[in-house]
């Protein structure tokens, strides 16, 4: 049986996220034209008509998301749809998702389709990223230790208004990448299940918004460091323990000409100096990787920018990590760093480290994280 809606069937999305058993809505499709959500025994909510569903056995539930000329648009995020089955998972493309799927319009996902939003319990959604922004095959105390930053750091996107939005955040690199049902494993259900309500937290007990990266390089970074606010109860700490995994050192030529363009670039976005800056002019000040800042003189004018700023300009290609120095060899300029990764927070490669030297995942967070504490806050 298929059932096709449109967008003239919306409603307020509404329902709070509660302390007690905390639910995610996670954005894992943006703006499109078809949905087609599959499934067991599907459940399928219209709010705007009121209306109620049940189809029985396996069916296909088919939503047109694309906007005639005579539709109103709506000037918030409104909830189209939602289907659940009593069977836990529901399922779009190849995949299947616990707990529910939600179908959006807003005033810019109606001029081009729907946002598709998983409505998830917290450890399921820990167990699925654990999937993706780890490996399922990791030692145990490695995988709970990325449980509680990652359930932090999702915590923090559901403040101080739970439930006021269409998602809380989305998978992918702009905040986290989740999976789905296939992606977990026994071990993942088991290292969200053994840290279950595990938050990073201040010492008012508040909790803090969590930071992790691939490899950090051989020191961690602040948030302040690397974007433009600070988070309490951050600070750098060294990490003698991810040289040994992962990719190791990197380093790439950039001629002066192109180096001198980019850093005018950043003179401009960053600190609004209008200076075309000359090739022949600069000069570099010495520099090791674990400096947060480069120093640089032009002519006689010495100029200081955060070696993050050259990396939000030139792209994780040209700068994988923050952990990096300039070297001047004449025409060109040679950059040398190891890491990848914006260097904030925990570093994964050296919480595996950690986890294979038999630390617990809480002396591994007590590392990276010694101005902060582990608590269960539900």
């Amino acid at each position: 049986m298929r059932w096709t809606g449109s967008l003239f069937l919306v409603a307020l999305i509404s329902g709070p996220v509660t302390a007690a058993v905390p639910q995610v809505k996670v954005l894992i499709g943006r703006s499109l034209k078809d949905v087609v959500v599959h499934g067991t025994d599907l459940r399928q909510t219209i709010p705007a008509k009121k209306l109620y569903r049940e189809f029985h056995g396996r069916q296909t539930v088919n939503f047109n998301c694309r906007v005639g000329a005579r539709v109103t648009l709506p000037n918030k995020p409104l909830l189209i749809a939602s289907v659940t089955s009593p069977t836990g998972l529901v399922g779009w493309e190849e995949k299947r998702f616990r707990g529910e799927l939600q179908l959006v319009a807003g005033p810019q996902a109606a001029q081009e389709g729907c946002d598709l939003v998983n409505l998830i319990p917290m450890d399921a959604y820990i167990s699925s990223l654990l999937a993706k922004e780890m490996r399922a095959d990791l030692p145990l105390e490695a995988l709970k230790a990325q449980a509680v930053v990652a359930r932090s750091y999702a915590l923090s996107k559901m403040h101080p208004t739970p439930g006021g939005g269409p998602w809380h955040l989305e998978s992918s690199e702009k905040n986290q990448v989740s999976g789905h049902f296939h992606d977990t494993t026994a071990r993942t259900d088991q290292a969200a299940r053994e840290t279950e309500g595990m938050v990073l937290t201040d010492s008012a007990k508040r909790p803090v918004e969590g930071f992790f990266h691939s490899k950090c390089g051989g020191h961690t970074l602040r948030p302040d460091q690397v974007w433009s606010g600070s988070v309490d109860g951050y600070r750098g700490v060294e990490c003698p323990f991810c040289h040994k995994h992962g990719k190791k050192k990197w380093n790439d030529s950039v001629s002066r000409e192109k180096f001198s363009a980019l850093l005018s670039r950043t003179l401009k976005r960053y600190q609004d100096k209008s200076v075309t800056l000359k090739p022949d002019a600069l000069t570099f000040v010495g520099d090791t990787p674990s400096q947060s800042e480069l120093r640089f003189y032009h002519g006689n004018d010495l100029h200081v920018i955060r070696k993050s700023w050259l990396r939000n300009l030139a792209g994780r290609e040209v700068f994988p990590s923050h952990h990096f120095r300039v070297s001047d060899t004449g025409r060109n300029l040679r950059i040398i760093g190891d890491g990848f990764g914006h260097g904030v927070g925990m570093c994964q490669l050296g919480a595996l480290e950690l986890a294979k030297r038999g630390y617990s995942y809480q002396a591994i967070l007590q590392h990276y994280f010694p101005d902060l504490k582990v608590s269960r806050i539900w």
